[in-house]
């Protein structure tokens, strides 16, 4: 996948894994957070704030030849966090209006989010996300305010979504990469346990928080009440995964993982990750045939979604990451070796496509059950018995 966000993606793969002086040198950002200028902040009531709307023409609406964009009729929403597509060393967060930025944004929307434009509006705001440069900084504390600042504007769009656009439907959270990292604080302080307002988990048909290492801890820790998905139709869940080519080592960006907990970042010496595998949509190691594989998409900038090739991927979930097959061609091992990371959306776009439809059938069938269930009836007031005084004799 030789596009510009394709190329960002794996800069951050090749130099995360190379020595601490090159990665000080060539890619932090040039001054401390506390000593750069803070770009503007985006304005969510207005549409030019955010990279997909349905209201709006935009490249969430690309389909694969053969495939519909059903956004106008759909059931429900998702709400689309994209991964890191800014590189400047001028700013730890991007300037809203960074032209290269937002053409990379806008390629992640055809490349990721339209998986779900067959079942859902697609809802993708734009945010002043962290630079690349800002996952090598020699110190956690910078990169730790770069991300807190991103966040803050991701949470600010689902406030807006809510209140603006929502009216009470179910709905996705979709993301990749640092999206991901995103995505997973978002459901952590508005839709778990910890939440202060529990009927909104109700309206969670499912979270994708693909591409980004989530230590197995964090379904107690973190988001408790939003258990793993272990069945393709469950609903209220959480899917996570970390593709990389089978029989290829295990990537060292892994071996040390700083996520989000309640309270902080931490750094985490080889966790075990979460996984779940997006053929099966089941939470254990078992291998999936290629026979089970409903199809990859193969995005390129500035061209029509191709037709899907399915039944070229098996993928099998091995110490927390998702050991993948890859089809011949452009998908075998490009420059960066076996981590898949820049196709994690892609290798399985149509099983994705196919599952969200899956999840949010099933959240139809228990709203309408739950819409049929008799109301309880209203216990009754006791009546009030008056005494007659007794009569004299």
């Amino acid at each position: 996948m030789k596009t510009g966000v394709g190329w960002l993606m794996v800069a951050a793969l090749a130099f995360g894994a190379g020595c601490a002086p090159v990665k000080r040198m060539v890619l932090d950002p040039k001054r401390d957070f506390d000593r750069t200028p803070e770009p503007g902040a985006p304005d969510y009531n207005d549409p030019a704030a955010w990279a997909a709307l349905p209201s709006k023409r935009d490249d969430s609406d690309a389909t694969p030849i053969g495939m519909r964009n059903r956004q106008h009729d759909a059931p429900v929403d998702v709400f689309f966090i994209h991964p890191t597509t800014y590189a400047s060393r001028k700013h730890w967060n991007q300037p809203l209006d960074d032209e290269q930025a937002t053409r990379g944004t806008e390629f992640t929307l055809r490349a990721q989010a339209s998986a779900f434009n067959a079942s859902a509006r697609v809802y993708a705001p734009r945010y002043r996300q962290m630079s690349l440069n800002g996952y090598l900084p020699a110190d956690d504390a910078d990169r730790d305010k770069a991300l807190d600042l991103a966040y803050a504007d991701v949470r600010a769009a689902f406030e807006v979504y809510l209140k603006q656009w929502s009216k009470g439907r179910p709905f996705i959270i979709a993301a990749h990469s640092q999206g991901s990292g995103h995505g997973l604080r978002l459901v952590s302080e508005l839709l778990s346990e910890r939440a202060a307002d529990p009927s909104l988990r109700k309206r969670l048909v499912a979270a994708y928080l693909i591409g980004a290492a989530i230590p197995d801890d964090a379904l107690r820790l973190t988001i408790p009440g939003v258990p793993l998905c272990a069945a393709p139709a469950q609903t209220g869940c959480a899917v996570f995964y970390n593709s990389f080519e089978a029989g290829e080592d295990r990537p060292r960006r892994f071996e040390r993982v700083r996520a989000w907990y309640p309270g902080g970042y931490r750094t985490v010496d080889r966790p075990r990750l979460l996984c779940v595998n997006p053929v099966t949509w089941r939470a254990d190691e078992t291998l999936s045939p290629l026979s089970a594989h409903l199809g990859a998409v193969h995005a390129e900038r500035d061209r029509p979604l191709p037709e899907p090739l399915a039944g070229r991927v098996s993928a099998r979930c091995e110490d927390g990451l998702l050991s993948v097959t890859l089809p011949d061609g452009e998908w075998r091992r490009w420059w960066f070796g076996g981590d898949q990371h820049v196709n994690d959306y892609q290798l399985f776009y149509m099983d994705i496509r196919a599952n969200a439809a899956q999840r949010v059938a099933a959240m139809s069938q228990r709203r309408e059950a739950a819409a049929a269930e008799p109301a309880p009836a209203k216990p009754q007031p006791k009546r009030k018995t008056s005494r007659k005084p007794a009569s004299k004799p």
